[in-house]
């Protein structure tokens, strides 16, 4: 993830286990969220974190647009799965 930002190939190690906590952190931080919105049906759903970040306009296009790609997957799926 790092070198696909501009960083050397081979990082030093406490770079990485600082980045590695960092992601770590905002994913927990993000899942209790999703959870608080999500506590009267008991089950977080992916349209739970999209209204956690529904106010940062980037990350949210790009959970729609992979929301989207991924609903598009499935139905290209099913129809090759009715052909065999």
């Amino acid at each position: 993830m790092m070198y696909g930002f501009g960083d050397v190939k081979n990082p030093e190690d406490e770079t990485v286990n600082l980045m590695q906590e960092l992601v770590f952190e905002y994913i927990r931080e993000m899942t209790f969220k999703a959870s608080e919105v999500a506590s009267k049906r008991g089950k977080i759903q992916p349209e739970d974190l999209v209204f956690v970040i529904r106010k940062d306009r980037k990350k949210y296009a790009r959970a729609i647009e992979l929301l989207s790609m991924n609903e598009e997957l499935k139905r290209a799926r099913k129809q090759f799965d009715s052909r065999i």
